[in-house]
């Protein structure tokens, strides 16, 4: 009773809907609670049934408390256990808390903390969190990853949201800024005043619990305050406690569960966070953030600054004399501290170079680094002078080696065994590596920066792929078949790659021509080979990617292609190389991010027009109501126009002497279109032989996009408008654009078509896809559209979704269709008044459909006539053995076709997305579905939706068994009305199959009620698919 007494808040706070009904069962079956009882509290929400029960446990008495406690013992160990040392504890007093934060503010203010080595002891640079530091630029992102607006550390501290990621690239002063924050808390910030404690922890050596971590790094160990009352102090302080959390790209979880369980189960502790991380890991922890930011570029005036706290008077300037001359490799592309001065770790390493140096040309990272890993070299091998010059350079690239080798095993510590075949003291005297010895039994060896390590390693393998000895070309490529796919190119050694291009020309040769094996080898995530799809999939894969823009395979493609020019641009020799990157590039496409366009792009541009040139598309896109700023009106442009499109993304397409293959723009979220922003669409827009144009809720396009068309009225060859209104001379303009051969518009529920471009679309000869997706529209304007279809002979695919309110509209479209456009290919008309009489009229015609292999008539219910017409469609299936996509729609008795449908189905084997969506199916015959699942011949389905049927458990149980042979599946939707209750039978067997089917990304099963522990049996499977998988339940 004391337990329940004294934790009564808690349990009141933190017990869960499904615990406490799991507890009501346990305590009704002992008799203790009555059926009323038990209904009464189950009833009530989750707060009031937990304040209910305890209430009523502690009135009846010793005995049925211990049934209570026991019961939550039993039903959430987790929280039992964390009560049970919550009262073993001592009381914390507000002394204990003083303290402790006394000796963390000593602890940052110590030299030890707040001065550093940033480049290790071996060079003389102290880098002072008092005089040296200047303020880095953060940029906030949503979860799409773009950029919503700048912040200052001001900024981030007053818009904190828990947990805060920071994401930026190496040597971008991550580290530096959360030290910032820890010395401003001690300084006792006004920004920082509201959190009581402050801990720093770097996740890189974090090897232990938290509380040890934190003993071990700022504190000592043991601490005058236990582990226990630790905890508590923790979780009573909420979010007054900030943890700085640094490095989790070299944090190893496995060593230090509680860590992890603080940033990514948050919710249990409630502290605030602010976790740093590489960009290649950021995939690793974006979906819990709630504030994201982005560490970005140094600015000229920053780096200038840094670059005088850093050095002496007359150094300083003869450092910033070099860096303000015109970058050597790309001229056009400003002085190199504009370009590559954007770094603090690189404004220091030019920094030590010039100490050692009297001129050096830092036109590329590799440069810099090759400049600072010589002087090292160099100016310190006088310490070796006992050591012959064979072990030196055995030393050396055994340093090399080690480095490599860290890369790939993820290991950036070094113990003594490590350098059994190399002389310790060179590597120390050279300060290539640097020896930790404080606190630890043994001593560790590190790399002064990660940076420093990967470009080690680059320039090891890349010395590695430019040998004339046999037996070191072997080890070179060893390594590079490491890199077995994109992904892992693109992020886990990005940089190592980086650096090997940067330091060899045949090294380049060899890098790029490995990429182009593994892109044609289709090695996303083990996706299938782009050689290998047949047109009608290359053509299917080309539309899902269109819906999906940002999937995986799309990003991970940009990003590979982008991968390539920073290797070009880095690349010793560009010259020699270029015909290696032109195959390359062939055929492949580019997304510019236009709100921060790279150096290396712009480089890219201006002197590989070659390679340019053989880009299949490039794709830009346009934000209107960014917070980056509103306008931008340059004093040297004699035209003073206001414009939101940047124009350094004019320059890039403007000032171009060839025409590119394929361009596309989006236009978002422009709430005005300036007149200077038309006449840069202009310039972007003729600069490419074709040209797709996307406009997306856009009010301040409406009325002028005809003014945009007209600039692009040659090369336009595919229009989508979403959410965006038509002026009567927009729609005009639409209908001259003859050359058009794709047009979509979607969304204009508000604002009808005006009939202009209905009574015009006959003058759209050359359209090949028509699409209407959620257009206010009548019955007349649907017999308008139906009469203009007729003459649009090169029509291969028409798709109208969700038009409501059209009377019996679709019956003249479907006539027409059927009469006179016998070549289409693809045929969607969704949730669009389908009726029993336009379906009869399809049936009838399927046969002059000899090209048809998609055929999508979901969400439409037929009423009058329907089982007839549905009976109709079913049979007349037998002429479309092409079929890929048959989605059809239903009426009251639709099952009664089921079996005749199978048979048809048997002579589809190229089916890949089928649905019987509210097919009206029960459990019997799901045995018939099962059994045909289980012997057909329909081995490449992906796409299966099931949904709103009427099966049981054991219905879905039948389906579910047989789903494994059907390997190529990934999407299923099984929805459900609200409120179906799965078996534990259904959930396993639920469970088993995700596991099974490893191709799978995506289930809906909208309307299943789930339990606490159903959900932990499907989320362990998930993890088991390496949670790609997404499961939608509501």
């Amino acid at each position: 009773m004391e337990f329940i007494q004294k934790n009564s808040v808690q349990l009141i706070q933190r017990m869960g809907m499904p615990i406490i009904k799991q507890i009501v069962d346990d305590l009704f079956a002992e008799f203790v609670l009555s059926e009323e009882e038990a209904e009464i509290i189950c009833q009530r929400t989750r707060q009031d049934a937990s304040r209910s029960l305890i209430y009523s446990i502690l009135k009846k008495g010793e005995r049925t408390c211990d049934l209570l406690v026991k019961s939550l013992e039993k039903r959430d160990p987790f929280l039992f256990q964390n009560l049970q040392e919550y009262c073993a504890a001592g009381e914390m007093t507000q002394e204990n808390i003083d303290c402790l934060a006394k000796d963390l503010k000593d602890f940052y203010k110590y030299p030890s903390f707040k001065k550093f080595h940033p480049l290790g002891k071996e060079i003389d640079i102290i880098f002072d969190l008092t005089e040296s530091y200047t303020d880095i630029l953060l940029w906030k992102k949503n979860t799409h990853n773009i950029r919503q607006g700048q912040l200052s550390l001001n900024d981030l501290l007053n818009e904190l949201e828990n947990p805060c990621i920071i994401e930026g690239e190496a040597g971008k002063g991550k580290t530096t800024l959360l030290k910032r924050i820890a010395l401003l808390w001690a300084n006792e910030a006004h920004l920082l005043m509201k959190f009581k404690l402050v801990f720093f922890i770097s996740l890189s050596v974090a090897q232990a619990g938290l509380y040890e971590t934190i003993c071990g790094q700022l504190l000592t160990e043991p601490y005058t305050i236990c582990k226990q009352d630790f905890m508590k102090m923790l979780k009573s302080l909420r979010e007054k406690v900030l943890f700085l959390l640094d490095g989790y790209d070299e944090f190893r979880s496995q060593n230090c569960p509680e860590i992890e369980l603080l940033i990514k189960e948050n919710h249990q502790f409630k502290n605030t966070v602010i976790l740093t991380t590489r960009t290649e890991s950021i995939s690793r922890v974006r979906h819990i953030g709630s504030l994201i930011a982005e560490t970005g570029d140094l600015s000229t005036e920053s780096a200038t600054k840094l670059v005088r706290n850093v050095l002496k008077p007359k150094l300083a300037e003869g450092l910033l004399s070099q860096l303000e001359k015109p970058d050597s490799t790309f001229q056009q592309s400003g002085s190199a501290t504009e370009n590559l001065m954007k770094t603090p770790l690189f404004v220091v390493i030019a920094c030590a170079i010039q100490m050692g140096e009297a001129t050096f040309n830092p036109h590329t990272q590799t440069t810099l680094f090759c400049t600072l890993y010589d002087l090292l070299v160099e100016k310190n091998k006088h310490k070796t002078r006992e050591t012959s010059e064979e072990h030196f350079c055995l030393s050396i690239s055994h340093c090399g080696d080690l480095a490599l080798d860290g890369v790939f095993d993820h290991k950036f510590d070094f113990q003594v065994e490590d350098f059994s075949n190399v002389k310790e003291e060179v590597l120390l005297a050279t300060g290539l590596v640097n020896k930790y010895t404080a606190q630890r039994l043994n001593p560790i060896y590190r790399f002064f920066h990660k940076s420093f390590q990967e470009y080690t390693a680059g320039r090891r393998l890349s010395s590695l792929l430019a040998s004339h000895r046999d037996k070191e070309m072997v080890r070179g490529h060893s390594y590079l078949q490491k890199m077995d796919n994109i992904s892992d190119i693109i992020t886990t050694y990005h940089n190592l790659l980086l650096y090997t291009c940067g330091s060899s020309a045949e090294a380049t040769r060899k890098v790029i021509k490995h990429m182009s094996a593994i892109y044609q080898q289709g090695c996303l995530f083990g996706l299938p080979s782009l050689c290998d799809l047949t047109p009608e999939m290359k053509a299917m894969k080309k539309e899902a990617n269109t819906q999906e823009e940002e999937g995986l395979s799309a990003v991970l493609g940009n990003s590979f292609v982008e991968c390539a020019i920073s290797f070009l641009y880095e690349s010793f020799s560009d010259s020699t190389v270029s015909e290696e990157f032109e195959e390359f590039f062939h055929g492949k496409g580019l997304y510019i991010n236009t709100q921060s366009i790279p150096t290396y792009i712009c480089g890219f541009f201006e002197h590989f027009s070659n390679c340019v040139s053989t880009l299949e598309f490039i794709k830009l896109d346009f934000f209107g109501s960014s917070s980056l700023g509103d306008v931008e009106c340059s004093n040297s442009n004699p035209n003073p126009w206001k414009t939101v499109i940047p124009e350094k993304a004019v320059s890039l397409f403007f000032n171009w002497d060839r025409k590119l293959n394929s361009l596309e723009i989006t236009l978002k979220d422009f709430n005005k279109l300036e007149k200077g922003d038309v006449k840069y669409l202009e310039k972007i827009c003729c600069s490419a032989s074709g040209l797709r144009l996307h406009i997306n809720k856009s009010p301040g396009v409406t009325g002028k996009l005809r003014d945009v068309l007209k600039t692009c009225s040659i090369n336009m060859q595919d229009l989508t408008v979403e959410s965006t209104p038509l002026t009567t001379e927009d729609e005009q303009q639409i209908a001259e654009m003859v050359v058009l051969k794709t047009i979509k518009i979607k969304d204009l529920q508000n604002e009808s078509l005006g009939g202009v471009l209905l009574d015009r679309i006959p003058d759209l000869v050359n359209v090949e896809k028509l699409t209407l997706d959620n257009i206010k529209m009548n019955e007349d304007s649907t017999k308008k559209l139906a009469k203009g279809l007729k003459d649009l002979k090169r029509l291969h695919s028409l798709q109208l979704s969700h038009l409501m309110d059209i009377g019996d509209g679709m019956t003249h479209i479907v006539e027409s269709i059927s009469t006179c456009l016998g070549d289409l290919e693809e045929i969607h008309l969704v949730n669009c008044c389908l009726s029993g009489t336009a379906v009869k009229i399809l049936a009838q015609n399927l046969c002059s459909f000899h090209k048809l292999y998609a055929l999508d008539l979901s969400d439409n219910f037929l009423g009058d006539g329907g089982k007839e017409a549905l009976h109709r469609l079913v049979g007349s299936l037998t002429v479309l053995p092409n079929m890929k996509v048959l989605m059809l729609p239903w009426d009251d008795e639709a099952n009664l076709c089921l079996v005749r449908l199978l048979e048809q189905l048997e002579r589809m084997p190229q089916l890949t997305k089928f649905g019987l969506r509210k097919w009206g199916i029960t459990d019997s015959e799901a045995i018939i579905l099962g059994t045909f699942f289980e012997k057909t011949s329909l081995r490449d389905i992906q796409y299966l939706d099931l949904a709103e049927n009427c099966m049981t458990s054991n219905g879905w149980l039948t389906i579910l068994k047989v789903l494994p042979n059907l390997n190529q599946l990934t999407f299923l939707d099984f929805s459900c009305k609200q409120g179906f209750l799965p078996s534990s039978h259904l959930v396993l067997s639920m469970s088993r199959m995700i596991t099974q089917l490893d191709l799978l990304q995506e289930i809906k099963l909208t309307g299943w009620q789930f339990d606490a522990q159903d959900l932990r049996v499907i989320n362990k499977a998930k993890k088991h698919q390496g949670n790609k998988l997404q499961v939608k339940i509501s």
